[in-house]
């Protein structure tokens, strides 16, 4: 049965028609429960576009906590407080260290409608070479540190049998364990934020980006986040100079199989 990965957010802070802030949602099956990998703002707004309602999410998995990345976690709180959704279930959260501080102080800073009902956190730890792993039903995520903020991690999600494997870099300069990560990745979405001539130091281009694709001998590689000084189609056009497989443009609505 296929899964599926829709773009709800595949652009950055800075405003741009097309391209909201980061997130993702995954839906392992058909009918199935979705995951979101990261939350950032128009999130929830853009859940009913993509035909997702939100009784359905029972995870949100974060890579790091830059508000483009985590904001409308505090909306889906907001929203689940609605008296509609009463009967929805457990939501968990998971993402690195800082994540329950994160939760335990937004009712204080935005009201108590920002306390999360029926939730539980989950941070995960990592081991000596930054790397952790856990299971949640069908699926297996691992995660690794990737630099880009002392906490920041890039995500590696798999059903049991192994029929097809989703890496998501989050936010990230070119570390080496993000391809390491990506081994051989069905999908590797991967952050695309600046130029190769404007690269900064905690984010990738269109050329590092597809570096690691190639380090990790991933079968597609979808290049996101980008920023407004980052052209989509000149970002394919840098990264197809350096991994030969196939390379697609996230944009807000797009859906990808997995397998």
């Amino acid at each position: 049965m296929t899964a599926t990965l829709t773009v709800l957010g595949a652009g950055s802070i800075l405003p741009r028609a097309g391209y909201g802030c980061a997130a993702y949602a995954l839906r392992a099956r058909p009918g199935g429960p979705v995951t979101l990998l990261d939350c950032g703002p128009g999130t929830i707004r853009n859940l009913a576009a993509a035909g997702i309602a939100i009784a359905e999410i029972e995870r949100v998995v974060f890579s790091h906590y830059h508000l483009d990345h985590c904001l409308d976690l505090f909306a889906l709180a907001f929203a689940r407080h609605n008296p509609t959704l009463a009967s929805a279930g457990e939501l968990e959260l998971v993402g690195p260290r800082g994540l329950a501080r994160l939760v335990e102080a937004a009712p204080a800073a935005l009201g108590r409608w920002a306390a999360v009902p029926r939730s539980r956190v989950t941070e995960v730890e990592l081991d000596g070479s930054g790397r952790s792993a856990l299971e949640r039903g069908e699926l297996a995520f691992t995660c690794r540190a990737n630099g880009h903020t002392p906490e920041a991690v890039s995500w590696r999600v798999e059903p049991r049998g192994g029929a097809w494997a989703l890496t998501y870099t989050g936010d990230t300069p070119p570390d080496a364990r993000v391809a390491e990560l990506a081994r051989a990745s069905t999908l590797f979405l991967a952050e695309c934020s600046f130029p190769d001539e404007a690269a900064t130091p905690n984010h990738l281009t269109p050329g590092s980006a597809a570096e690691l694709a190639r380090a990790a001998d991933v079968e597609r590689l979808v290049l996101t986040h980008f920023y407004p000084s980052m052209d989509p189609l000149a970002a394919r056009a840098r990264a197809a100079e350096v991994y030969r497989g196939p390379i697609e443009l996230a944009r807000d609505g797009l859906v990808l199989a997995l397998g």
